[in-house]
């Protein structure tokens, strides 16, 4: 069983993540404290040809092999919505991380017109739990966009703003974020609700991490691929694999060792 992290309630959580878009491919790069990734896709202009990921940072042995389910992204048509592209990755057979990033790719492949190059780059902090809150915040591009307060860990439900008091961040999230939302402003609030599920790992500490194999989470079948019968039983977590990037933002997407 995981104990608790010391350090957790002095620290935050924070997450980068690039989306780099030009004619035919896009890139995504994605760094926090528990990943790294790189992802690649390329297109023909109506179609998703390939699709490559960089595991440089996993919490297990055996995310690397979530690259072989995301390939059912190939062949996904750039003019079919979001909700088909999923179905067919299908979210639970995949990495949650790289699948994100896959959904991210591709609406940016169908998006990008042009020749020139177009980056977006968001910077998500959470910060550790204080009072039974937590301020969850996001830019784009160096501009805030969303700055949330959610009642932790009782409902996980944003108490301010004002305007958005009552929303859950956790499930439900999905569907009042889509009416809320449009463009670029979604698209950052969907990359924070991410940020602030993953932050709830700051909590714990899998130290020695031969003493926690994926197994012993108990985590419910299909909650991402190494968490899948199959690949349970064999997932080992990575040994020192996690960072700590509460004072150290500027290392993010710098994949250090």
């Amino acid at each position: 069983m995981a104990r608790p992290n010391p350090h957790y309630g002095i620290g935050t959580f924070r997450r980068r993540l690039r989306v780099s878009a030009a004619a035919g491919e896009v890139a995504v790069e994605l760094e926090d404290c528990n990943h790294g990734f790189r992802l690649r896709l390329w297109h023909d202009g109506e179609r998703v040809t390939t699709v490559e990921v960089e595991p440089l940072r996993i919490p297990f042995n055996t995310c690397a092999e979530a690259v072989r389910p995301l390939q059912r992204a190939v062949g996904h048509r750039l003019d079919e919505d979001e909700a088909t592209l999923r179905s067919r990755l299908v979210p639970g057979d995949n990495c949650t991380h790289m699948h994100d990033m896959a959904i991210l790719a591709v609406a940016h492949a169908a998006a990008h017109r042009g020749e020139e190059r177009t980056t977006r780059l968001y910077d998500m902090a959470v910060d550790d739990e204080r009072d039974g809150i937590t301020r969850a915040r996001v830019a784009c591009d160096g501009a805030p966009v969303h700055d949330w307060h959610i009642a932790t860990p009782r409902s996980h439900a944003i108490t301010a703003p004002a305007e958005l008091a009552g929303k859950p961040v956790m499930r439900g999230f999905h569907a009042w974020a889509s009416q809320a939302f449009d463009g670029m402003p979604r698209e950052a609030a969907v990359a924070l609700q991410r940020a602030y599920f993953v932050a709830q790992a700051r909590r714990h500490s899998f130290e020695p991490v031969a003493a926690h194999p994926g197994i012993s989470d108990g985590m419910p079948q299909g909650a991402c691929y190494s968490y899948n019968t199959g690949a349970v039983e064999r997932a080992l977590r990575s040994e020192g694999t996690v960072r700590d990037f509460t004072h150290t933002p500027e290392h993010l997407l710098k994949f250090l060792p």
